[in-house]
């Protein structure tokens, strides 16, 4: 686990307990009913705010990893090409050279079969 995520899952319980710690500090403290749906209210208020910035926040760094491994991903299949498209014009040229060699030595034997080629005695 990175230190980014375990930070994060600190912050998040750090978070989750403030907010048990608020909900139980307003259910026990003696008010009254109105006081103490008012407290609520604004309470629920907060930690909505809080969560939103938090979901927020966390669809941004999604949104860069996602960036980075598109980026990351293309730049890796474009070299794939290339590597591809040199072991390609690397065999082509093999290819031509055997070829090449194959006929030399093909018009090389038929020369030395013909009988018009033989020194006259």
């Amino acid at each position: 686990m990175s230190n980014e995520s375990k930070g994060n899952g600190v912050l998040l319980g750090t978070l989750v307990g403030a907010g048990v710690g608020a909900i139980t500090a307003l259910l026990l403290a003696p008010k009254t009913g109105r006081e103490m749906r008012e407290d609520l209210s604004v309470k629920y208020s907060e930690w909505m705010a809080k969560g939103q910035e938090l979901a927020s926040d966390a669809k941004t760094k999604v949104a860069d990893v996602a960036s980075r491994v598109n980026e990351q991903t293309s730049n890796l299949v474009d070299r794939s090409k290339d590597l591809v498209s040199s072991a390609a014009n690397s065999t082509n040229r093999a290819l031509d050279n055997v070829k090449e060699m194959k006929e030399e030595r093909t018009d090389q034997m038929l020369n030395s079969m013909d009988p018009s080629n033989k020194p006259m005695n």
